[in-house]
């Protein structure tokens, strides 16, 4: 990406300026370096990027009724929360001519964030004091960030993106007891014994119970079929659990080899019944072929069959599936987010980002807002104690939505006395193909 105003003063460190010409929102920020992507002299090497302090507008609008605290608020008047925001800028690989493409995930999350944290001022009466820190790209310079005199100073920590630099924090915070909120990472295995760990973006485990929940709500187990290869094996059991639950008999697995690249030798008519429909479960995404070569053969031997089949979140990526295929056999993805860019909120954030920064938002810049007004929202009603009643609250964001369950390492709360290893976001869509696009297929 070439060199642009737009991306390099904008965003990085001018975005903070032109927000505080809307008057509700101050922020003071700390003088930026004198290149793009090389420390100036008023910034020590590894201490936050800028600090913004978002205060109460002036003349606030009073709320719609009595001014009485909601039910649960333990935010005394004039709290002030800390935040980190840790985002991978890439900082020091900018050469003063361009930016890296790498660093557009954080630019983007960075000008949702901003827009996330105006609104908080106006409408929540929030006051945030926002430490940004470019996390690098490596796990040794992440750990140098770390080490910064002023590193342990926020209470709530957004970000990093990176799985293994997520790990490294989620340490951190569990020993100091501040709390993570991870928006990027779905891996299970980052932490335990964690509960102030929140993890935004669901894992291939909340992924598969939610196809399992959708199924169930209309078939019965028997109609099943879990289709994988060998290698994929252990997902299935995600599936099994969730079923188990559910009550009723087992689903049909059907395993193939790991080098099956075609499935002529697979008799899927034989899973075909006249008058029910049989769903077939992909829980596969490594190879776009692999899963052509399935839609391929069971469009070829359902004949007049009613069938349904549930992918993954990865196909709605793939460039060289017919959209045919997706319609013929009654194709269903399951994904965290879905942006309805007809609705009016979208339309609307969608305007402010481009007044704010000359460029329209992408899904990065969608997350940025939804986490940290999240976030805002939680803090500004139960204080620095959100994670324990985090359980109890259900939230509708522009890119996804926020159901957050205890998540307990070995799936049972009993042997594990109540206590969670960490919190996660288990909201999944599941949209099917209707005129020529993915949409829900519930609310």
């Amino acid at each position: 990406m070439k060199n642009n105003p737009l991306w390099v003063l904008v965003f990085l460190w001018a975005t903070l300026f032109i927000l505080q010409s809307c008057g509700s929102a101050k922020p003071t920020v700390s003088k930026p370096p004198t290149q793009p992507g090389k420390p100036g002299a008023e910034r020590p090497k590894n201490e936050p990027m800028d600090t913004i302090r978002w205060t109460s507008p002036g003349q606030p609008k009073p709320p719609i009724g009595n001014d009485k605290p909601a039910p649960g608020n333990t935010t005394a008047p004039g709290q002030t929360y800390q935040i980190g925001l840790l985002l991978p800028f890439l900082s020091n690989q900018f050469d003063g001519t361009t930016v890296p493409e790498k660093s557009r995930l954080a630019v983007q999350f960075y000008g949702g964030a901003q827009l996330a944290l105006k609104k908080l001022s106006e409408e929540d009466r929030l006051t945030l004091v926002v430490d940004l820190y470019d996390t690098q790209a490596s796990d040794a310079d992440f750990q140098t960030v770390m080490n910064g005199s002023r590193f342990d100073k926020p209470q709530v920590y957004i970000g990093p993106i990176r799985s293994s630099h997520v790990s490294l924090l989620a340490a951190r915070t569990r020993a100091n007891r501040k709390i993570l909120v991870s928006p990027e990472s779905p891996n299970e295995d980052l932490t335990a014994q964690n509960p102030g760990f929140l993890q935004f973006n669901p894992s291939l485990r909340s992924h598969c119970e939610a196809i399992t929940r959708d199924i169930r709500r209309t078939h019965r187990p028997e109609q099943v079929v879990l289709v994988c290869k060998q290698k994929e094996v252990e997902r299935l059991s995600y599936f099994q659990n969730q079923n188990a639950a559910l009550g009723g008999s087992r689903f049909t697995e059907l395993v193939v080899p790991d080098a099956t690249t075609n499935f002529d030798n697979a008799n899927l008519a034989s899973y075909l019944r006249a008058g029910r429909t049989t769903v077939f479960v992909l829980p596969s995404w490594s190879s776009q072929d692999f899963v052509m070569a399935f839609l391929r053969k069971l469009r070829a031997v359902k004949g007049s069959a009613s069938v349904e089949v549930y992918g993954m979140p990865q196909w709605l990526g793939y460039e060289n599936i017919e959209p045919e295929f997706y319609s013929a056999l009654n194709v269903k993805i399951p994904t965290p987010t879905f942006i309805d860019y007809q609705s009016p909120e979208v339309m609307e954030f969608q305007q402010a980002f481009y007044e704010a920064y000359g460029t329209l938002p992408d899904e990065d810049a969608f997350n940025g807002y939804d986490v940290t007004l999240f976030t805002g929202k939680m803090l500004r009603k139960y204080g620095l104690s959100f994670p324990e009643k985090i359980s109890r609250e259900q939230f509708r964001g522009l890119r996804t939505r926020f159901q957050f369950s205890p998540v307990y390492k070995d799936g049972n709360p009993d042997t594990n006395a109540g206590r969670y290893d960490y919190l996660e976001n288990k909201f999944v869509f599941i949209l099917k193909f209707q005129n020529g696009r993915f949409v829900p297929s519930t609310e």
